[in-house]
């Protein structure tokens, strides 16, 4: 009688314990997963204010600057469309479309007023 109330509870404890093993190893996947995207999301909205720089940069160098300029790195591409707001003499309209290796993706839009010095750059 011994070994079968020891075999029991052996059976009724060893699942227990193994499901609670996968289910913690589950929840520390997902955990790793969601920061590494989160990671990876932050570089890249860094990686769209340097093409906000660069986008500047062009322009105070040439305030009649309305075209398109792309940026390319090794894991991260950026293109910059920049634009007349129409009706607002020496403002100009940036949008920036930047995505990654990972498939992520973030879409920016700024206005740049180059009346002011130095230069006013506000969220749309």
């Amino acid at each position: 009688m011994k070994g079968y109330i020891a075999l029991t509870t052996v059976l009724i404890i060893l699942p227990l314990l193994l499901l609670s093993g996968i289910d913690s190893l589950y929840k520390n996947m997902t955990t790793l997963i969601v920061g590494k995207m989160n990671y990876d999301a932050q570089i890249l909205k860094s990686n769209t204010e340097t093409c906000l720089e660069e986008a500047v940069y062009i322009i105070k160098r040439n305030p009649s600057f309305a075209d398109t300029l792309t940026v390319s790195l090794d894991n991260w591409t950026c293109t910059v469309l920049v634009s007349d707001k129409g009706g607002s003499p020496g403002v100009k309209i940036i949008d920036i479309q930047a995505s990654d290796s990972n498939g992520i993706y973030i879409n920016t839009l700024k206005e740049l007023d180059t009346n002011a010095d130095p230069f006013e750059v506000s969220n749309i």
